[in-house]
């Protein structure tokens, strides 16, 4: 059983073939690389469409929103093209005060939902980016009941967390984890089968103090961000008074369940 990353931009990395391959000795052997854009799609296609341990996924991140209306178009083609796709997104939500430039919340929600009804259509799972947003990203799954995936990052309270649970969702856990109490204490009492472990690497990494979590050999590498999968789960594990080994192998199996790998 190997770890599986299930939020990682490889295509960001500039040294993606070493970090995967130092992970790999670390026991993380399989990653999902989010789209965020036409031009992102191709370039993560060409780069990694032929590695079996990388799953692709495509969408409009709310970050990268064409102007105008939400016409989805590009991405149907290339859905109807490419048909090794596990996922649809990155999509969602982002408001945000801290990035300046996002389009305004109604263009967000417009795409957000016009996305959904394709997952619906095409029975896909989403990854969904929240920022400030849970209510409103709840409000656009009412429309597509059938839609399940995973709110990318999550961050926020047991009771948030239980809604998209209950809505047959998994919650990615990542760095917010060493930072937030409350999300810390959502993530130790979420059924364990709707439990992702994520890096978003190259960003998000975890506070140095934690790496202490890690293998000597784990720490040597430190420089690699694939490698904050290890700590993330470990602090996990211990939240959950599990062993890493065991909740790594949960994961692993949910990961399989969502998005069929």
């Amino acid at each position: 059983m190997t770890g599986f990353d299930s939020h990682c931009h490889l295509d960001f990395l500039d040294q993606a073939g070493s970090f995967m391959a130092g992970a790999q000795l670390s026991g993380i052997g399989h990653w999902l690389l989010p789209g965020t854009g036409p031009e992102q799609w191709q370039q993560a296609h060409r780069q990694f469409g032929d590695d079996k341990r990388v799953l692709l996924a495509a969408g409009h991140h709310p970050w990268f929103l064409p102007d105008g209306p939400a016409d989805t178009q590009r991405l149907e083609n290339w859905l109807a093209r490419h048909n090794d796709g596990v996922a649809l997104g990155e999509i969602g939500l982002d408001f945000s005060r801290h990035r300046p430039g996002t389009a305004a919340a109604a263009h967000q929600f417009d795409w957000f939902v016009a996305q959904l009804a394709i997952a619906s259509e095409r029975k896909l799972p989403v990854i969904i980016h929240s920022v400030k947003a849970h209510d409103r990203i709840l409000q656009g799954l009412k429309q597509t009941p059938s839609v399940i995936g995973v709110i990318h990052g999550f961050v926020g309270p047991y009771a948030q967390a239980m809604a998209y649970v209950d809505r047959g969702f998994c919650l990615g856990a990542g760095r917010v984890i060493f930072q937030s109490s409350k999300t810390l204490d959502a993530f130790s009492r979420i059924p364990a089968d709707r439990i992702l472990v994520e890096t978003d690497a190259p960003d998000q990494r975890v506070p140095d103090q934690y790496r202490s979590t890690l293998t000597p050999a784990e720490q040597k590498g430190s420089d690699n961000p694939l490698l904050d999968w290890s700590a993330t789960l470990a602090r996990l594990a211990d939240a959950r008074q599990l062993d890493p080994t065991s909740l790594m192998a949960q994961v692993r199996r949910n990961a399989a369940a969502l998005f069929g790998t």
